[in-house]
Parts: C-alpha cells; structure tokens; sequence
C-alpha cells in the first residue's frame, strides 16, 4: 500500500485554525522523548531500558525498537524475577535534567500555547516539565493527572474552563509501586480498566469525544490504536461525522492493515506522512511564523506568580480549594508545599502577607475558611504558643466548620513541620485527636501530597453528587 501523501498547505491551515479554536487536544507518546545525550539523539524508552536491563543484571542486548521495556522485563521474569523489582528499578535508574535534558519536541508542544489539555501515554514527568519551563518560568503551574485502574483519577473541569494547562498521564506516572504501564500485560489491565464503567475517567474521554484528536508518536500496535481510537468516541468510527483526527506515528503509518481499516471504516483520521517528532517541528514552524513570540499578547497563565487564577485580590479564594494555615515565620515551607500540591492538580490558598487585624480582613479569612475544601494547619514550633496569634484564631474557625462537615469526609488535617508534640497544651483538642502527617520542610512531600490530593478529590466528587 502507497503511503499517505505528503501534507499541503491546506491541512496545516486547517489543523492551525482548529488549535487556534481550542478544538485539538495532543496525545503525546514516547516517539517524542527524544534528547541528546553524549552527543547522540536518544530515546527515552531506549535509554531506560538499557539502564533497567543493568540494574536487574540481565542482558541488554538485542532490545527491538519498540517494546525495549517489555523487553528487559520479560528476561528478569523468566530468570526468576519479582516483578516488583521492575517498578522500584525504574524509579532508581530514571534519569535526571543533567542525564537526559527535557526533549525539544515537548517544549515545541508546549510553545503553541492554546493546547491546554495534554493526554500522554508515558511515564514520564517530562511534558509537564516542558510546560512549567516554556509558560512558567520553570515554576510548577502545570496541573498534573494520573491514572491507575485501582485510583481513578479524571479531570475537574471542562478543558475550556482551564486557566492552567494539564497533563492527564493515561498510562500511569512513574512511581514505586507498579500503578504505570511498562509491560504488555501492564496494557491489557489498562484496557480491560478502560472499559468499566467505575474505573474510567468519564471527564476525559468526554473531552476527547468533544475535540480533535492529535496522535504522536504513540506506537501503538494495531490492536490497541484500533481500541484508542475507538474508546476516545461515543459512535462507531464510521459515524464521526465533522472531526478529522490526525496520526502523526510512524509504526501506525507504516502497518498497511491499520490503514486499510481506517480508510475504510475511519476515513476522517489522517494519517501524515512524516513521522512524530519531524511532524510537531513543523507544527511548532508554522505556528511561530503565525504567531511570532514579539507580536503575541501576553498570556493570562503566564502572569507569574500573583494571584491565584480566578482570584481577584490576595484574598480571594476559589471555592472549594485547600486552605492552608500556618504562622508567618514558616512561610517558606507552605510556599514550596503550595507549588507540590499545585503541581499534583489540587487548588490551593494561603494568606501571603500574613497580614494579622482588621475586621474586613478577618471577614474574608473566614469565609474562606468556610468554602474551602480541606483545612490544613501547618504545625511547626513557632505555632506552639499561648500568645495570641492570628492563624490561632483560624484554628477556632475551623474548628467549628468541622463540626457542620459531613462525617464521611475529612476536614481538619494537620500537617507537621519539625518538634511538635501530639499531646502539647498549646494545641486545639480536636488537633490532638486527629491523625498528623508529617513533612519535611525543605520538601518534598510526597505522601502528604498523596494524602491532601485524595481528601480534595473526595470533596469534589461529593460536590458534584449533589449538583
């Protein structure tokens, strides 16, 4: 079979004016992590099967192309490997910005700044990385997703309600435990979780259904690039009616069975010619001479680092974000704690200025304290006092929102920063009985993370049952 034909003017024209639209969301595979190192272009998943293979002391060799984790993974496993040892393994040998610099495609990706929603299929931290670097300065604004089929994780709002842009890690994020796909099996699981009705991410793929699909780089095999295409619509491919997907993906390119059946059954998805990281280099051309940085207005997300998004003074809160309390001496550990929690997807709000007095300015603290989700009280020695402090009289606030909250959901949850006893005079009652978690407070805090981002997202979804 004769390969697509090469892209003209038109297609590009269209594809800008649809992104320009807010009409296409990019799906990012591994084809587009490619950096140099040592003077040669490498591939992420190459590279890190190399290491992997390594680590568990097998044999590195011969890796195909694609697949290469698959790959070292299967040789442990059949010499009597835990597969546990594969996930912790991946987590010691993954390499850091000096190692393996954040790929170009990504930061080209990032630069056409209407994509505000970002699927990737990869483990990886580097898209969203890309884009803190290119829209933020390097600073951590970029809302991040994970799924995992025994934590359902979706997305909170509609992409067109996004003030930040987000990454929604369909395949997991690179952790200890195994909740990410590295294996085939890994796969499988991932699909068989898809399509139940209670572990999938109905938001997402609402969106999906909703815009126009950029594939790149995936390398999907034909099974799965049939069932992706699929499951990302409510109706039979050959029902889609007024969207046109693009491939950008050698491997699918290349598998003439999978372009039969799209042109028979999927004749709106275009496959291109050039290959994924070739493909979103020109996109990134073509957008800039379109848009030139110098003639560009400045873009609301990148108003760096005031206030909140949404929020019209310091003191405004969105409803329904995290609130964190804590005493002026500590501001630096709830600064570095907010960027941890942000970066994780969770809303947050702190007084900056710690400005202590004024009725107006205790009206608005309060209520705040009244609409927010989750009250965290940073507990550190400079809030291990009898005197009279501000962030005191937050705690008695709280103290009595708590008592309204429903019982199923967790509001008060103090976090630990230094010597604090549990059992100490100066603290509230209810602060002695609840569980604490303890912090670092030159960070970072994974599992207090873990933790708030969890509450936060059993009070949304409580909100949303009963809208």
């Amino acid at each position: 079979m004769a390969p697509p034909a090469t892209e003209g003017s038109r297609f590009w024209d269209q594809l800008l004016q649809l992104i320009e639209e807010g009409r296409a969301v990019p799906i990012v595979g591994p084809d587009l992590l490619v950096s140099e190192v040592e003077g040669r272009q490498v591939q992420l998943y190459s590279f890190l099967a190399e290491r992997l293979a390594a680590y568990l002391e097998v044999a590195g060799e011969d890796l195909p192309p694609t697949g290469a984790l698959h790959a070292v993974a299967c040789r442990f496993l059949a010499g009597g490997g835990q597969i546990e040892d594969i996930y912790s393994g991946l987590k010691q040998v993954f390499p850091n910005a000096a190692t393996f610099p954040v790929p170009t495609p990504l930061k080209q990706l990032a630069a056409i700044r209407p994509f505000r929603l970002f699927v990737s299929t990869t483990l990886d931290p580097f898209l969203q990385q890309a884009l803190d670097e290119v829209r933020f300065g390097g600073q951590p604004r970029t809302r991040v997703y994970a799924y995992a089929p025994q934590a359902v994780e979706d997305l909170d709002q509609a992409v067109d309600a996004m003030e930040r842009p987000a990454v929604f890690q369909l395949f997991g994020r690179l952790s200890a435990v195994p909740e990410y796909v590295v294996t085939e099996e890994d796969t499988l699981e991932l699909v068989h979780a898809l399509q139940s009705e209670t572990r999938r991410p109905h938001r997402l793929f609402d969106e999906l259904d909703r815009h126009q699909l950029l594939l790149l780089g995936g390398g999907f095999p034909d099974w799965l690039a049939r069932f992706f295409l699929r499951t990302s619509r409510r109706e039979r491919l050959w029902l889609v009616r007024g969207r046109t997907d693009v491939v950008a993906d050698a491997r699918m390119r290349d598998d003439p069975a999978l372009v039969s059946f799209l042109k028979h059954f999927s004749a709106r998805t275009r496959i291109a010619s050039l290959d994924a990281v070739r493909f979103v280099d020109e996109l990134h051309r073509r957008w800039m001479e379109r848009h030139p940085p110098q003639a560009a207005p400045a873009p609301k997300e990148a108003a760096a680092p005031a206030p909140r998004p949404g929020a019209g003074s310091p003191l405004e809160m969105l409803p329904g974000a995290v609130f964190l309390s804590y005493a002026s001496e500590d501001r630096a550990i709830v600064a570095a704690l907010k960027d941890e929690l942000e970066s994780a997807g969770v809303d947050v709000w702190f007084d900056r200025n710690a400005l202590e007095g004024g009725d107006d300015y205790e009206k608005k603290i309060r209520r705040n304290i009244e609409c927010c989700s989750l009250f965290v009280p940073i507990l550190t020695p400079h809030t291990v006092t009898s005197r009279r402090r501000f962030f005191r009289l937050e705690w008695d606030w709280a103290d009595r929102v708590a008592v309204q909250a429903p019982p199923q959901l967790r509001f008060i949850l103090p976090l630990v920063a230094g010597d604090v006893a549990p059992d100490d005079p100066a603290l509230p009652d209810r602060f002695r009985r609840l569980h604490w978690e303890r912090i670092q407070p030159e960070g970072p805090n994974p599992a207090a993370v873990e933790l708030l981002k969890r509450a936060y997202r059993d009070y949304q979804r409580a909100v949303s049952e009963r809208s």
